[in-house]
């Protein structure tokens, strides 16, 4: 396999990002949820609330619900989507890294995050990118249910 341009990467991102957002996985409640938490952004109107349920030290299921632009409800998608088995502080450390990410720190991410790099060059967007993280690591601590 060759080495992918950044115009690749950046178009691979890009679709990555929309396909999250066309069709966001684990966009619903969950009822027996042991901590949630909300964010809104009163700028572009985006809010959403995450919810987790923790057995043990475990996030066993993670979802959102809210509205918000395409980068917000990408990222809150596949967010989702890794959070799956990692044990709170894992969960808490991912979202320093993606935080680190955009920041432009150099950080190892799982492949199902990799298209949040394509948000980095875009400061005026990261707080959309971080907004369901930042609700996660209030949640997965028990925030308010």
């Amino acid at each position: 396999m060759g080495v992918r341009s950044l115009t690749d990467m950046s178009a691979m991102y890009q679709e990555t990002l929309l396909a999250h957002y066309r069709a966001p996985k684990n966009r619903r409640e969950i009822v027996d949820a042991s901590g949630s938490a909300s964010r809104k952004n009163p700028l572009c109107g985006d809010a959403m609330r995450v919810m987790v349920r923790v057995v043990g030290e475990r996030v066993e299921d993670a979802a959102f619900v809210g509205n918000g632009c395409s980068i917000a409800v990408a990222s809150a998608s596949m967010m989702t989507e890794v959070l799956r088995g990692l044990s709170r502080e894992d969960a808490i450390a991912m979202a320093e890294r993606v935080e680190a990410m955009l920041a432009g720190a150099e950080v190892t991410l799982p492949d199902g995050l990799a298209a949040l790099r394509g948000v980095a060059p875009f400061a005026a967007r990261h707080g959309c990118a971080v907004m369901a993280w930042r609700a996660m690591r209030e949640a997965v601590m028990g925030g308010a249910r």
